[in-house]
Parts: structure tokens; sequence; C-alpha cells
């Protein structure tokens, strides 16, 4: 009779004009040059006669990374934070000396770009790797966020969108104790100058339950028989037709279909 209530969530900007340009969207909008070009690739090789390849006797159909539920369900997942105006950066090679130029933008707050205290973030940074400025770059954005209590973000770098310069740093931005959207990156690029274009993908803010990370019932087993029996139902489901067949929604509700009657047993 009574309709669960939706969690609720709300970004908004304190520049009208941050909104208007490049707002926040999901994830699902954001277009990636290689995913139309894998595909005409995978047609390309999917129109080629699939059975003239054969390893051990068994036959072997054409692979295609953007048929895979986990990657088109993580380019699917959240919502992407853009740089509201450009900047530049500047490095000279010593992995330490980091020079900021921005625009007269600015957020209400504070500067645009800025960088950590290196006392503060110098046991966040891999020693080990010689491709990564050792000072955090934070970029104070005019978006705040509000949300129900049980509404956590996780901050994550944008998936397969062939950016090298620089990676958002993984966190938990917390609706209840900060809304603030700032967003802190390693930079890769060690000497040169950098322009960052207003409207650059800079992170993944993907919605989670609080509940769920504090409270889940979690166990973790050695596989029984039952399990067995759902592995081999599982693998049927991938190889019973011609890929040509079967697009990723229709494998998904097939594969969703096992899982769920192994689950609820």
């Amino acid at each position: 009779m009574f309709r669960k209530k939706k969690p609720r969530a709300r970004f908004f900007s304190l520049h009208p004009g941050v909104h208007t340009l490049h707002p926040i969207t999901k994830a699902s909008d954001l277009d990636r040059d290689w995913v139309k070009t894998e595909r005409e690739d995978y047609k390309d090789r999917l129109s080629k006669c699939p059975f003239n390849k054969f390893v051990n006797g068994e036959q072997h159909f054409p692979n295609s990374i953007g048929r895979c539920p986990a990657i088109n369900s993580i380019m699917r997942t959240g919502y992407i934070v853009y740089a509201p105006a450009d900047f530049k950066v500047h490095t000279n090679g010593d992995r330490h000396t980091i020079l900021f130029t921005t625009t007269p933008f600015a957020p209400p707050s504070s500067d645009y770009v800025v960088l950590h205290e290196t006392d503060v973030t110098k046991w966040l940074m891999d020693s080990s790797k010689d491709n990564t400025i050792d000072q955090v770059v934070k970029i104070n954005t005019p978006w705040r966020v509000q949300a129900d209590d049980d509404v956590v973000f996780l901050q994550t770098k944008v998936p397969f969108v062939n950016e090298t310069r620089f990676t958002a740093i993984s966190g938990v931005l917390d609706p209840r104790t900060a809304y603030e959207v700032n967003v802190q990156l390693f930079w890769h690029v060690m000497e040169g100058d950098v322009t960052v274009k207003a409207g650059t993908p800079l992170c993944c803010y993907v919605p989670m339950s609080r509940r769920m990370l504090e409270d889940l019932d979690m166990s973790i087993d050695v596989a029984t028989p039952t399990d067995y029996r759902l592995e081999e139902e599982f693998v049927f489901t991938a190889y019973n037709q011609f890929p040509e067949n079967v697009n990723v929604s229709q494998r998904q509700i097939k594969t969703n279909k096992i899982l769920r009657k192994y689950w609820n047993e």
C-alpha cells in the first residue's frame, strides 16, 4: 500500500554559472570516445566467420570489453564532478615543486586550487612510485551536498576516461559531518605546464548506505555443494548462446535469475 521512500540527496552550487555550464551529472551521461570505437571494432570482428578460431578443439568467440557487465555497471554508477574553471599546473621535475595559475573564478570561501599540507598528507604517498608529485592537489569547488542520514558518498576516480595527468584520491564524503565538495588529486605530470580545462571530469561520487557500511551481516566460508551447482549454472548462462544473439542487458537478466535462485535458497 505504501511505497518505500527513496533516499534523498541534493547537490547545489554557490556559483550559478557552474550549475549552468558544468553541472554534476549522472555517470551514465558521461561520453567516453573509446566506447563507440570499441563497439565498431567488436562488430567488425564478429562479422567475420565466428567459426574460424578453434583452440584445443573448442570454439572461441570474439570478446568485447564493452559487453562486460562489470565495466558497463561501473561506468553507469555514481555522479561526476567536473572542473568548474580552467587551471594550470607547473612542475619542474623535482617531485615537490608545484605551482598553479587560475582564472579570476574562485569559490566563495577559499582559493580554487591549493595544496594540502605535506606533513599531513605524506602518509598517503607511495614513495616507490616515481610518477607522482609528493604533494596532494586540492580543488575547492562551489558545490555543496545535503543528504538523508543514511546516505554517504564514496569518492573515486572517474573510471575508464584515459586520464593520466591526475588521479582522484579515494575517500568517503559524509554529508552528516561535512558538506563541501572538494576533490583531492594525486598529480602525475612530473615536469611541465599542464592546463586542465573547465568541464574536465575530476572524480565520481557513488552514493551508499551508511547502515551497510557500519552494520552488514557478512560471512566468509568454504564453498558448499550448492555453491558448486551455482557455479555450473552460472558458467552455462555465459556460453549457451552465440554472442551476437544476446546483449549485455539480456545476459544480466539470465545471470541474475540464477544468482537470485541460489541466494534465496
